[in-house]
């Protein structure tokens, strides 16, 4: 057990909700796949180079760390969990910067996506342990 701070624990209801958020949006984007393709003139070739299976597993496996990782952080009870979580989740990170690097569609505000994870280990690492 450990007692999280004040920024552990606004940074991991923000993990929460973009977490959920994340998920609602990878259903929706897999679903609505077969309905774009009737749109006429619309490029699928794009969409479905996009929307990849490994895209796939690894939007699930963010989003999940993600959630766990918020509910870790909040609660304070399995610093161990919490650490797991946020560095899958930081990973995933890495791994998705390498990709839309490899794509050519790095920019600069990709650096924005390392703000949350940044904040969760600096809370992480504040948290003192109770013992």
């Amino acid at each position: 057990m450990f007692k999280p701070t004040k920024l552990l624990k606004v940074v991991s209801v923000l993990f929460i909700i973009t977490g959920i958020l994340g998920m609602i949006g990878t259903v929706v984007s897999y679903i609505m796949i077969p309905k774009m393709s009737e749109i006429p003139g619309m490029d699928m070739s794009v969409i479905e180079a996009t929307l990849t299976p490994l895209n796939l597993v690894m939007s699930v496996i963010s989003c999940t760390c993600s959630v766990a990782a918020g509910i870790f952080g909040f609660g304070g009870r399995v610093k161990k969990g919490a650490v797991l979580c946020v560095a899958v989740y930081t990973a995933a990170l890495f791994v998705s910067v390498a990709q839309t690097v490899m794509n050519g569609t790095f920019t600069v505000f990709v650096s924005i996506d390392f703000i949350l994870p940044a904040l969760y280990w600096w809370g992480l690492y504040q948290s003192e342990p109770l013992y």
